[in-house]
């Protein structure tokens, strides 16, 4: 992957519509894979990241070394097969670690 702009890593199903609208994809095979596509991704300037939860599952550690800097902002979205949820606790400790706070939790 390369240049400024939009990158998204994740199934051949899941990527059609983003090839369609011109962002960069990647489909990895395995988790060597996805790992080599995220840091490409990060080192070829790319401002936004998408991974789907189940890329999530190898990327874990590449994205929380990417959480404490502004660029990339790494999105999660559900796979094709539908969402797990995964998506949504990673955005919320990003931003507790980001302003120290837990937004999001329930107020009693």
């Amino acid at each position: 992957m390369s240049g400024q702009g939009i990158a998204f890593i994740g199934d051949p199903d899941s990527s059609l519509g983003f090839r369609a609208l011109g962002v960069s994809v990647e489909n990895p095979c395995n988790a060597e894979e996805a790992v080599r596509a995220f840091r490409g991704a990060v080192a070829g300037g790319a401002s936004v990241i998408m991974i789907t939860e189940a890329m999530l599952d190898h990327l874990r550690e590449e994205v929380e070394r990417t959480a404490t800097r502004p660029i990339p902002a790494v999105v999660v979205l559900p796979g094709i097969t539908g969402s797990a949820g995964r998506g949504g606790d990673t955005i919320r400790r990003q931003i507790t670690r980001a302003v120290g706070v837990d937004l999001m939790a329930e107020e009693r």
